[in-house]
């Protein structure tokens, strides 16, 4: 019994460990991305410039994406990167 309880705790205390990181940049990211959802119609904003600044910074806070620690995250396009793509696909909203 007392072994289970020590084998439980340590899992909880790595979620713990694991989740922590990943909860801190989510809200730049999340942010960023509502930032974005009419790129297509305005064009690149200050707003969204600054969103993808400070999702950057948290990223590397985190040191999330970019295929560190195992996970193949690239990272978040930048907002003139998913401006250009606009242009390129048909039946992007731009109407």
């Amino acid at each position: 019994m007392r072994h289970r309880l020590g084998a439980f705790c340590v899992c909880i205390v790595m979620l713990f460990t694991t989740a922590g990181p990943t909860v801190a940049f989510q809200a730049e990211v999340q942010r960023y991305y509502e930032s974005m959802k009419d790129i297509c119609r305005t064009g690149v904003t200050p707003q969204m410039t600054t969103a993808w600044g400070q999702a950057q910074q948290a990223l590397d806070t985190a040191r999330y994406g970019g295929g560190r620690d195992g996970n193949n995250f690239a990272g978040i396009k930048s907002p003139t990167e998913a401006w250009l793509d606009c242009l390129q696909s048909p039946g992007d909203g731009k109407q």
